[in-house]
């Protein structure tokens, strides 16, 4: 019986694929409309592409939590040991928690690393502390509270857009209204758990799914995005764009330094996201690259840009198993999601 790995290689993504997918990263919920007066493409068109892409796994668009919920949860960033020739049962086992949001397989000093997310604190440490090393071939973890964001995989972008498209696209976004300091409410883990199938998915069918009229579907999640307690990302197959490697990038930074380094880095076009964290290495950087030989140049531009950063550890991503809750395959293709319901209790413990 053949395995995943040897499925042949699919095609890479074109420059109008890259294009339509690069638009909305920039503005996810546009319109065909929208997108045809920016791109200068007809929006029949426009839509039967994305279909494409979309129904192939190929690209997709997806909720992430924003500033506004961020700090409402607890998030970690976990180093897993597992027995020799366990990794991959333990990474098909984690991506089943829809707390686990991302996991990746590295070569380093450790197997695997995943980003999680609970409601609050004391659930991370009934975690981080119980649940996890429970878990069957799990031998040793790693965590790291993140403490502050300064860059997340939602604002990485493929650089295909020139910048005045991109000014247009920006311009299509809800207006935020007064910033409001709300609870959590059920209405909003109903909205994203919605969404987490399919972002763009239109305000009738969410309406329908919830029980609720269009009209107020729509302004709840203006809500939502205008206060950025919600954000909305479009992630593509990177490995068939033109990015098929990533590396992770432990650092040592004085902390009265912390926020310079957390900022300076977030504008490198590579880096994916940025967060400072609880421990001695306290800056974790993840970077996009064309291939692993550009890791080395990248490690020297960071030492020039940031002479006083120890680099503590660096790993190279061998494969990624989900992403921001979706189910990818050895091409990073799309094959299913996890809705993203990390206030699910069940989710928290095996």
């Amino acid at each position: 019986m053949s395995s995943e790995t040897e499925v042949p290689r699919p095609e890479q993504l074109d420059e109008d694929d890259l294009l339509l997918a690069n638009a909305l990263q920039t503005a996810p919920r546009a319109t065909w409309s929208e997108l045809e007066k920016v791109l200068g493409q007809d929006a029949v068109t426009l839509a039967r592409r994305w279909e494409r892409l979309n129904s192939n796994g190929l690209a997709w668009v997806t909720p992430a939590l924003g500033p506004g919920l961020l700090y409402r949860t607890c998030r970690a960033f976990i180093e897993i040991h597992c027995e020799p020739g366990s990794a991959a049962q333990v990474s098909a086992e984690l991506s089943r928690q829809p707390h686990v949001l991302t996991l990746q397989h590295v070569a380093g000093t450790y197997d695997l690393f995943a980003i999680a997310f609970t409601p609050d604190f004391a659930s991370m440490s009934d975690y981080l502390l119980t649940s996890l090393p429970q878990q069957e071939g799990v031998v040793r973890v790693r965590s790291h509270l993140v403490t502050r964001n300064f860059r997340t995989g939602s604002q990485w972008r493929l650089g295909v857009l020139n910048q005045r498209q991109e000014r247009t696209l920006l311009r299509t976004g809800p207006e935020p209204p007064g910033a409001e300091a709300t609870a959590y409410s059920t209405w909003e883990r109903e909205l994203i758990v919605a969404l987490s199938k399919d972002g763009r998915l239109r305000y009738t069918d969410i309406a329908t799914e919830l029980g609720v009229t269009p009209r107020t579907v729509q302004r709840r999640l203006n809500r939502l995005l205008g206060n950025r307690d919600l954000l909305l990302r479009c992630d593509v197959a990177r490995p068939l764009a033109g990015w098929p490697t990533g590396a992770l990038l432990w650092l040592n930074v004085p902390d009265e330094r912390l926020e310079e380094a957390g900022r300076t880095l977030g504008a490198f076009p590579e880096t994916r996201s940025c967060a400072a964290l609880s421990g001695a290495n306290n800056l974790l950087v993840t970077v996009t690259l064309h291939s692993v030989d550009a890791l080395h140049d990248w490690a020297v531009q960071l030492r020039q840009a940031l002479p006083y950063a120890a680099i503590a550890d660096r790993s190279v991503v061998l494969r990624q198993d989900k992403l921001c809750g979706h189910l990818l395959d050895v091409w990073g293709r799309s094959r299913g999601v996890v809705p993203l319901d990390i206030w699910r209790p069940s989710g928290l413990s095996r």
